[in-house]
C-alpha cells in the first residue's frame, strides 16, 4: 500500500483524502443501498459515523447525497428549515427539486443565498411534518440516473429536543412522518445516525421501535488490523515520525483500532517529542491522556450520557460496567448482572449503547480500549 501523511486532527477531519478503511463496511452498506435498503447507523459517540457519511457522499460515484446535520434542532419547523436549506445549498440540486422548494419557501431560488430561508405565507397553515414530505418527494424526481441519498445526521438528539419543546406527540409524529417518507419514496435513500441511542428516545416518548423497523442496523466498528495498520503509519508519518514496527504496533493496541484515539495519541505525540518515538513513549503517552483533566473530553461527555440517559438507572448501569471489566476482555454470564427486571433493562440499553456485546446468555465490553479509559477514569484500574 501506498502510505502519504496525515496530520492527526481528532474528531475534526473532514477530508475525504484523510479516510482510511472501512472497507468492507462500506461494500456492504453501498450494496444495501443500491438493492433499496435504508440504513441506521448505531455507533457510539467518536467511532467516526459523520467522517464516513461525508467520505461515502464524496467518493460513490452512484449516489447524490445530501448530507444534513440536525444538532441545534428544538423543533419540527427548525427540522424542515435545516432539511431545506442542505438540499437549496447543493449546487447539483436537480430544477425540478429546486423549482419545488422555490414554491414554497422564500429565498430558495439560489443556492447558498445569504437571506434567511422561510416559508412562503400561502403555506403558513401548512403542518411543517406535510411540508417536510413535500420537501424531501422533491427528491423522488430527479433525472439523474444517479441515486439520491439523504444522509441525516444527529436525529436522535433533534427528537429528543422537539419532545421537550413542542411535546411527545410531534416528536413521535416526525419519527411517523419519516418512516412513511422512507415507505413512499421508491428512489430516495436513506442513512440516519446520531450520538444518541434511538431507544432511550423512543422511551422517552413513549413509542415502539416500529418507527424505525424499516432501517438496516450497520455499524463502522474498530479498523480491521490492516487498515489499523495504514492510519496508524500515516499519521506517524504527520508528525515525521520513521515507521518502525514496534511503535505502530504499540500505536494500534492503545487505541484499539479505533481511528479518533489513533489520531488522538498521534496528536499528543506529535507535540510531546521531537527525536524518534519509542513503543513506551507511545504506551507513556496515552496514558497521560487518560490522566489528564483537559484531554479525552469525550469520555467526560460520554459520562454525562449514562447520568442523562439512564436517570435513576444510572448508578446499575455504572454498576453493571465496573462487574464487566476484564483486562482479558473475558465474557461475564448475565446472571450475576440482573438480579431483577430494572437491572435486565439496563443491560439490554448498555448493549444498544455499544457499552457492551452479547453472546447468549454472557456480556463483555465491546471495544477494550473505550474499557481502559472508563476503568481508568472511574479509578478502579491503575495504569499499566
Amino acid at each position: 500500500m501506498t502510505l502519504r501523511p496525515i496530520t492527526p486532527q481528532p474528531g475534526s477531519d473532514h477530508n475525504p483524502a484523510n479516510f482510511v478503511g472501512q472497507v468492507e463496511m462500506t461494500t456492504q452498506a453501498r450494496k444495501r443501498l443500491q438493492t433499496g435498503s435504508n440504513i441506521l447507523l448505531t455507533d457510539p459517540r467518536r467511532m467516526g459515523k459523520t467522517f464516513w457519511m461525508r467520505t461515502f457522499a464524496a467518493r460513490e460515484q452512484s449516489f447524490h447525497a445530501y448530507f444534513i446535520d440536525y444538532e441545534g434542532t428544538h423543533t419540527v419547523n427548525d427540522f424542515l428549515i435545516k432539511t431545506a436549506e442542505a438540499l437549496i445549498e447543493d449546487c447539483s440540486l436537480p430544477t425540478k427539486a429546486r423549482k419545488a422548494l422555490g414554491a414554497i419557501f422564500k429565498n430558495a431560488e439560489v443556492a447558498f443565498s445569504t437571506k434567511v430561508l422561510a416559508v412562503k405565507s400561502h403555506f403558513q397553515q401548512t403542518s411543517p411534518h406535510d411540508l417536510l414530505k413535500r420537501v424531501v418527494t422533491s427528491l423522488e424526481n430527479e433525472d439523474s440516473k444517479m441515486i439520491p441519498i439523504v444522509m441525516m445526521d444527529e436525529v436522535p438528539m433533534a427528537i429528543n429536543n422537539i419532545a421537550v419543546h413542542e411535546g411527545t406527540g410531534s416528536a413521535e409524529k416526525l419519527l411517523q412522518t419519516l418512516r412513511a417518507l422512507r415507505q413512499e419514496t421508491s428512489r430516495i435513500r436513506w442513512i440516519v445516525t446520531g450520538s444518541i441511542g434511538f431507544h432511550h428516545v423512543l422511551r422517552e416518548i413513549n413509542t415502539t421501535h416500529g418507527v424505525l423497523n424499516d432501517l438496516t442496523p450497520v455499524s463502522l466498528g474498530p479498523l480491521a488490523d490492516k487498515e489499523a495498520e495504514e492510519l496508524a503509519s500515516c499519521l506517524l508519518l504527520g508528525i515525521e515520525q520513521p515507521l518502525i514496527e514496534s511503535v505502530v504496533n504499540e500505536l494500534i493496541e492503545v487505541s484499539g483500532g479505533i481511528p479518533f484515539l489513533l489520531h488522538t495519541v498521534a496528536a499528543k505525540l506529535g507535540h510531546q517529542h521531537g527525536n524518534v518515538v519509542k513503543p513506551s513513549d507511545v504506551r507513556e503517552c496515552f496514558e497521560d491522556l487518560v490522566d489528564s483533566p483537559d484531554d479525552l473530553n469525550w469520555f467526560k461527555h460520554n459520562r454525562g450520557r449514562i447520568t442523562q440517559n439512564y436517570g435513576t438507572r444510572a448508578r446499575i448501569a455504572n454498576e453493571i460496567l465496573r462487574k464487566t471489566l476484564s483486562e482479558t476482555n473475558m465474557w461475564v454470564t448475565t446472571d450475576s448482572l440482573v438480579p431483577d427486571d430494572k437491572a435486565a433493562d439496563t443491560l439490554e440499553d448498555l448493549v444498544n449503547d455499544h457499552y457492551l456485546e452479547r453472546r447468549g446468555l454472557s456480556v463483555r465490553w465491546r471495544y477494550p480500549a473505550f474499557q481502559y479509559i472508563w476503568a481508568r477514569k472511574m479509578r478502579v484500574w491503575d495504569r499499566r
